[in-house]
């Protein structure tokens, strides 16, 4: 062989070294095991469990908040300045309790006006009545001319509709002058307070918020297919994750209007009063859905290695590890299996399988 067939085999035979080498290293020459087993190559005579499906009523859980049905933005009617508040964030009233007192001077002096205006009023068309009646005495024996009677009669009854007048005037004042009392129309938790004395309330700018807690209920917006299956009255399940509660609760009203870009319903279920209960906490409604075919298996058959599940399964007399996937735990510690298991195949318990893991 000539120096330059050498200078061009070398290299090759190099490449070919180093190609074998990486491939007894990455095991390209050893026995292979099917992915996601591993056998131990020794016979498993211990106890097994044979799986067998299970009917079971699927839940679908929707994310919901807590409302009340029943809430309410205390405002003044009145510009008038606070002159004291009663109540704080969190405290319970009752209805007729006072909230919140108002400057009410000028209302008062409003109102002794109104009530001075009824009174000359009312002395003035006591003066016009005694005169009317005098000059229908005299008409009648031709003392004085009809023209007199009828100015009398005309004073008289302006008289009468000036003091008509006075007396709407004055329930008009009295009336403003009550809107200086804020005062509770239903029993209720006051939620938060926007004012403090010496502030100007204005009319519609508001002051308290309230919510009646007797009142709560879930708000939900479910998908379209499960939306139209509910009806008014089902019964459903609320979970308050905050409170760690489970509670029933009643569907009262679906509007029947679907959210475009959610494709859902909203859906509003009464609650049960809870003392702990706030509105805008977290809930989720569990919605039962069809019944299906489930495998489960108990919690202790699986076995986590990092972020994989792993069982062992009796095949032909051995164990053999197998990954799977899992979803959510069941009642009694069972765990809903997706994938990698079939009804009846054998599981063995992992510290059963001892040394061959």
């Amino acid at each position: 062989m000539d120096n330059h067939t050498k200078t061009y085999l070398m290299p090759v035979l190099a490449m070919l070294g180093l190609l074998l080498a990486i491939l007894w290293m990455a095991g390209g020459f050893d026995d292979k095991i099917q992915p996601g087993r591993l056998s131990s190559g020794k016979v498993y005579q211990g106890e097994t469990l044979t799986l067998q499906t299970s009917v079971v009523q699927s839940v679908e859980e929707v994310a919901a908040s807590v409302h009340s049905k029943q809430t309410t933005q205390v405002a003044s009617r009145v510009l008038a300045p606070i002159k004291k508040i009663h109540v704080k964030a969190g405290d319970i009233v009752h209805q007729g309790d006072l909230l919140i007192e108002l400057d009410n001077r000028n209302n008062l002096a409003r109102v002794g006006q109104s009530q001075g205006n009824l009174n000359a009023i009312r002395a003035q068309l006591k003066q016009a009545d005694s005169h009317y009646q005098r000059t229908q005495n005299l008409y009648s024996k031709e003392s004085v001319t009809k023209a007199e009677l009828e100015r009398a009669r005309a004073a008289y009854n302006s008289l009468r509709a000036q003091l008509a007048g006075a007396v709407q005037k004055l329930e008009s004042s009295r009336t403003t002058s009550s809107y200086s009392q804020i005062k509770a129309t239903f029993t209720a938790k006051v939620i938060d307070r926007f004012a403090e004395p010496g502030d100007i309330a204005s009319p519609g700018v508001k002051l308290l918020t309230l919510y009646d807690p007797q009142s709560l209920r879930v708000d939900a917006n479910v998908r379209e297919s499960v939306a139209l299956s509910l009806k008014i009255g089902d019964q459903l399940e609320a979970v308050i994750p905050a409170l760690n509660t489970r509670m029933p609760v009643i569907v009262e009203e679906i509007v029947p209007e679907a959210n475009p870009g959610a494709r859902s319903f909203l859906i509003k279920a009464k609650i049960e009063h809870q003392g702990r209960m706030l509105p805008g906490m977290f809930a989720r409604i569990r919605i039962p859905l069809a019944e299906q075919q489930q495998l489960l298996i108990p919690q202790r058959y699986v076995k986590q290695m990092g972020q994989l599940d792993v069982v062992w399964v009796l095949e032909r007399k051995q164990a053999v590890r197998r990954f799977i996937r899992t979803g959510a735990v069941k009642q009694n510690d069972q765990v809903l299996v997706i994938s990698g298991l079939d009804a009846g195949e054998q599981l063995i318990l992992p510290e059963h399988v001892g040394e061959q893991r």
